[in-house]
Parts: structure tokens; C-alpha cells; sequence
């Protein structure tokens, strides 16, 4: 037996004929039960066989690590029922895609109505129940990947950083050897980094914070191989708010199940740490479910289960994406995406609000009291930049923005809040009267601001964040990149999407061509004639006799991208700024609050290091090789004040 379980393929010593391999050692990977046993299957050999035979059992202490997925990133049924409601498309293998691209086909043609009780917050839940893919079964079967809760996650874009995170974790060594992504580089920086794990500076990917490199004899990695780490994962319904979500991560959830009529367990925090006998776990999020996590430790009491936490691609402080939305749907957005997110979201603003408008989670999205430190970011202007008004005075996005029903606030119409009359039914006598279902959405509103308020700068008090900020193709090598990734035949930055494709909406700014003598006051009285609800609003100048269009970029996108390209000019004219393609970047900066010198405002409580990165996509950020280094590294800094159990 050894401290290390060989649970990679390609051990040495199986299936060799040669005599040298007579000499070596047969050894088998172990894996763990639902007790935290260590047990192996193994076939005989042949008496000739002579070579020695090993099981390799991993002993030690468990500390479980447990994913929390993005908005949409958890598959949700009817909860009455178990019958699907909401899987996204995987697109992993090619029926999957041919599978992923009719649903996308068929999702484009639903009604307000049809999309309204399809993603009805009350009527659906989490299932555990989605597709899982583990490989070749070697590392984890599909039957205990399931039972951690795996198929309560998105596929395609999370089970990978599941299954290299069981791997990795769980192998720093074999047999006293260094192995795998702690020591060995990837030469091309295609699947993994340039640089390993130990002997490399945070600084390298984008490291701001106290911490240095770690080394194999530092006191941090050496508590860190003490103990073996089993991956989980929690998802929720995304549709109610973050902050019952949060609830549910640490309580768990009984899930409907359509072939036994019966409930499926999708444990949570607490019940995962008990049947590891540990008092804490270690959670990863994606995007939203940074949010989930925090109102987890905020309102429901995870702060003393959580060793630490490291949030990836967290909208920390929402994003106007979400905002616009409300007046364009997902359908204007352009190529593929804007088909993908016409389909899921709504083409137009009417198919977005009757989903948007019942469900609490995705309103939380939109940008919170604080941010871009509380800077307007719904914006009205002329095309050279020139500001005519802007949105929220001091933060206050709820009273300037969302109860606003002149033109050019948020307010949707009644009609707009509940086409399939969910809401109007549930309310049942209470649903009389005029204004009924706009002041149930003003009142569901209002919570959600609250809630986003509760957030402010506020994180678990041992959190590592990552985040992406463009691309790669603008960044300069870090000071310190080592001459073996420096020299001319090699690469010296890791591969990744370009900044033109890694642009988001950090201010939603109408354009339009307005005299230049024409004052707020009077643009503000301005009569709707028109809005396309695609992003085109016309308004009349009444005094003048004078029709004005103002448009919404439809893109996120810009005609030249380059390492000179002015920022700070773009953003004025289109409201575009870097990002990772969802996520804008004064978003995310607001984690670094307090440890990167250019971010503004109060220090973000909790936060001991944020990786400003560059080169990946919001959706597929735990595949790139700069959040995956940034990963392993925050676990072992994570780990390093735990005490190991008898002081081994």
C-alpha cells in the first residue's frame, strides 16, 4: 500500500512481455466506496506470471471538493414529474451536438408563454439525474460520479475539471515521485501550462495577493499530500433566488425522479462532509454559483463547513448584460451565440421579460449597487461619446432604473410579466384589480436588490478567485517566464482565444443622433413612438416636431482589436470592454478589490488572492490552462493551515 493512489492510467507493469518487464511490478488503482474505503478489482494472472502484484490503497484523510455550476449549468425537471425541463445542449460528442443544435432549433420558435412556464421557478427542480461521462471509468465509475452528485452538472463544459481534478488531486505522487501537472509542463501550453505547479510563481498567471511559488519541500505542499480529496459536485435551480440556492447547497435537495416514482438524493455541504467525517469541505464555483456560494456562508451558516473557497468567472457584481436584455432578448446578439441565446433566452425583449421577470436568480445578474463602484452603466449618448443621461444616480438602479415606466427605463408592461398566467393563477383571489402582477414583480424586485446589496465585498474568509480580462494575444509574458518557455522554438504565453472574442458589455449605451442644443430635461419628456423591442427605440422631441432613433450595439464586438487599442475610448462610444466574452472585467475586478492598486473601492472582505487572467471564454474557463494552474495552487493554500488528523 502506499499515501499515493495510482488512480491515472498507464501504471507501470501491465501488459509487458519482455523480459525486462518480468522484473517489473504489477499495480492496480484503487478507489474509494461510499464509506471512504479503499477497494480494488482485480483479475488473476497466469501462474507463470512471476512479476510481484500490488493494489495501491490511499489511506488518508478526506477533505471533499465540491463544484457549484453557473446559471444553466444544472439540468432541471418538472418537479412533480421528474420529466425534463431544461438540459443545455452538450456538445462533447457529435450526436450530442446533432441532439444539442434541434433543441437549440426547436427552442428559437417557443412562445413568451410556451418559455414562461417552461422555466417556472416553482415548478421545476435540480435533478442528479443528467448525463455524466467519466472517461474510461478508471479514475471514478459512473455510478459513484453520479452518487457525488455529477449529473447534477452540466456535462460538456464542467464533468472534464471534474474527472482531471479527481485525477490530479488525489496524485501529486506516486510512490514518492512527483507526478503529473505538479512537475511536468505542457511544451505547447495547449492542454495544460507552460509552467508546473511548484517552482512557479502565482505571478506567472496573473496572481495578485500575498503567496509565493510553492516547492516540493514547502510546509504548504507537503500538508497538502497528507490528505486525499473526493469531488463533488451540488447543483441547484437556477431559476429561484441565489439565496435559496444557497440553502439548498448546504441542506441538500430530494429530487423527483420519473422511472421510480420515487425521490433521488443530491446531497449537500453538510451531509458531504459527514459522510467524509471532516467538519469542512473546499468549494470551486463557476459564474452564478460564486453567487450561490456566497449567500450560502452569508445567510446559511457555511462559513464554519468550508475550508476555503475558489470562485471562477464570478459576475461579482452582475452584469448589464443581463439589464439589456430587457430591451433586445438574446436573438440580436449575432452568429452563433446570439442564435444559441435567441433559442434559450428569448429572441426579443416580450420572450426574455416572461422568463426574466419570474425568475429571481437570473434578475440577480443584473449589475448590483455596486458596480463598476457604483458608476451608471445604462447609458444615452450622441456617436461621438458625448453623454445627454445616464443611469443609476448614486447606485440606485431600483428606484432610477427598474420602477421607471417612461421609455427609457425598466419597467416592463403588465402584459409583458405573465403571458402563460402562472403568476396570476398562483395568486389566485389576490389577483384582482389593476397593476396586480406589476406590483407582485416590483415587490420580487425589490428582494433581489436587497439580496444584492447583502453581497457587497463580502466572501468567505479564505477565498481565491480567477477571472479573465481579454485575451492572451494583448498580454505581455510575465517578468518572470522562465528560459526554457522563453526560448525561440517554444511558446511563451499558453494558447487561448483571442481579446476580440473575449469582449463584454460593461455599459449598456443607446446611440443616437441628437441636436446638439438638446438638454436632459427635454430628452427625458420625450413620447415613445416605437420599440422594436430588439434594441431600436424611437422617441418624439415634441417641441421640436422631431423623431430621434437611439440603438443598442446589437455585438460584442469592435472592428480592430490590438495592444494599442484605447480602452477607455471604446467603452465611452459602445459600452464595450474587455472581459471573457459574458463577464466584463469591471465585474470581476471587484474580487480584487484591495490587492490589484487599479481597482477602486473598499477592500473585498475574505478575498486573499485573485488571478487577473486572459485567453478563455466564460463557459469554458475551467478548460484553459491558466484557471486550472490558478486552481491546483489555491487548493494547496487553502489546505495549508488544516490540521492533519493525528498529527501525521
Amino acid at each position: 500500500m502506499t499515501e499515493n493512489q495510482p488512480d491515472s492510467p498507464g501504471t507501470p507493469g501491465q501488459g509487458s512481455g519482455d523480459d525486462e518487464a518480468e522484473q517489473e511490478v504489477v499495480r492496480l488503482a484503487s478507489h474509494t466506496d461510499e464509506g471512504g474505503d479503499s477497494y480494488a478489482h482485480a483479475t488473476l494472472t497466469p501462474p507463470d506470471d512471476t512479476r510481484a502484484k500490488e493494489t495501491l490503497h490511499d489511506l488518508r484523510p478526506i477533505i471533499p471538493v465540491i463544484f457549484i455550476p453557473g446559471v444553466m449549468g444544472s439540468p432541471i425537471v418538472t418537479a412533480d414529474t421528474g420529466e425534463e425541463a431544461f438540459f443545455a445542449p452538450n456538445m462533447d460528442t457529435v450526436g450530442a451536438m446533432l441532439g444539442g443544435f434541434l433543441s437549440v432549433i426547436v427552442g428559437w420558435f417557443q412562445s413568451a408563454s410556451s418559455r414562461e412556464s417552461r422555466f417556472d421557478p416553482l415548478s421545476v427542480s435540480v435533478t442528479p439525474l443528467g448525463p455524466i461521462n467519466v472517461g474510461d471509468g478508471k479514475t471514478i465509475t459512473e455510478k459513484e460520479a453520479r452518487r457525488r452528485g455529477w449529473g447534477s452538472v452540466y456535462r460538456t463544459s464542467y464533468q472534464p475539471v471534474l474527472l482531471w481534478l479527481e485525477q490530479q488531486l488525489n496524485n501529486p505522487m506516486l510512490c514518492a515521485k512527483l507526478q503529473g501537472a505538479w512537475c511536468e509542463p505542457d511544451p505547447k501550453g495547449e492542454t495544460w501550462a507552460l509552467h508546473p505547479v511548484l517552482d512557479t510563481a502565482p505571478t506567472q498567471y496573473g496572481a495578485y495577493g500575498k503567496g509565493g511559488a510553492i516547492t516540493e519541500e514547502s510546509p504548504e505542499f507537503k500538508r497538502f499530500v497528507k490528505f486525499r480529496y473526493r469531488v463533488y459536485a451540488i447543483g441547484y435551480n437556477w431559476l429561484q433566488s441565489n439565496d435559496d440556492s444557497g440553502r439548498d447547497v448546504v441542506t441538500g435537495v430530494d429530487c423527483p425522479d420519473p422511472q421510480t416514482k420515487k425521490k433521488t438524493r443530491l446531497m449537500g455541504i453538510t451531509e458531504i462532509c459527514k459522510e467524509n467525517d471532516t467538519g469542512k469541505a473546499i468549494i470551486l464555483t463557476h459564474s452564478m454559483g460564486g453567487l450561490v456560494a456566497r449567500f450560502a456562508v452569508l445567510n446559511h451558516g457555511a462559513e464554519g463547513s468550508i475550508h476555503g473557497v475558489f470562485h471562477g468567472a464570478q459576475p461579482a457584481t452582475g452584469a448589464p448584460l443581463a439589464a439589456k436584455r430587457y430591451k433586445t432578448g438574446g436573438g440580436p446578439e449575432g452568429g452563433m451565440n446570439g442564435f444559441i441565446n435567441g433559442s434559450l433566452l428569448g429572441r426579443d425583449a416580450d420572450e426574455f421579460i416572461a422568463v426574466m421577470a419570474n425568475a429571481p436568480g437570473p434578475m440577480e445578474l443584473t449589475p448590483m449597487p455596486d458596480y463598476h463602484n457604483g458608476a451608471a452603466w445604462w447609458i444615452f449618448s450622441r456617436p461621438d461619446g458625448t453623454v445627454l443621461m445616464q443611469f443609476p444616480k448614486n447606485g440606485d438602479a431600483y428606484n432610477d432604473l427598474y420602477l421607471n415606466a417612461d421609455w427609457y427605463g425598466l419597467l416592463p408592461k403588465e402584459d409583458q410579466l405573465d403571458p402563460a398566467k402562472r403568476v396570476r393563477k398562483r395568486l389566485g383571489k389576490d389577483a384582482t384589480g389593476a397593476n396586480v402582477l406589476l406590483n407582485h414583480y416590483k415587490a420580487t424586485l425589490k428582494q433581489v436588490v436587497i439580496r444584492q446589496s447583502q453581497l457587497t465585498n463580502h466572501y468567505h474568509g479564505n477565498t481565491y478567485v480567477a477571472y479573465g480580462n481579454g485575451g492572451l494575444d494583448t498580454l505581455s509574458p510575465a517578468a518572470d517566464t522562465t528560459t526554457e518557455a522563453a526560448s525561440k522554438d517554444k511558446p511563451t504565453v499558453e494558447q487561448g482565444e483571442l481579446t476580440k472574442n473575449l469582449l463584454a458589455w460593461g455599459n449598456a449605451i443607446w446611440t443616437g443622433d441628437v441636436p446638439a442644443d438638446v438638454q436632459e430635461s427635454e430628452l427625458r419628456a420625450a413620447t415613445l413612438l416605437h420599440d422594436s423591442g430588439k434594441g431600436e427605440l424611437r422617441v418624439l422631441l415634441e417641441q421640436r416636431n422631431l423623431s430621434v432613433t437611439f440603438t443598442m450595439q446589437k455585438t460584442n464586438k469592435i472592428p480592430d482589436v490590438s495592444a494599442t487599442t484605447d480602452w477607455n475610448r471604446v467603452a465611452s462610444k459602445t459600452g464595450i470592454i474587455r472581459g471573457d466574452g459574458t463577464v466584463p472585467a469591471w465585474s470581476a475586478d471587484a474580487q480584487a478589490r484591495g490587492l490589484k492598486p487599479d481597482v477602486p473601492g473598499d477592500p473585498a472582505k475574505g478575498v486573499q488572492m485573485a488571478f487577473v487572467q486572459a485567453g478563455y471564454e466564460h463557459m469554458k474557463s475551467y478548460a484553459h490552462p491558466w484557471t486550472r494552474w490558478a486552481l491546483l495552487y489555491s487548493v494547496v493554500q487553502i489546505v495549508k493551515d488544516i490540521e492533519v488528523p493525528g498529527g501525521a
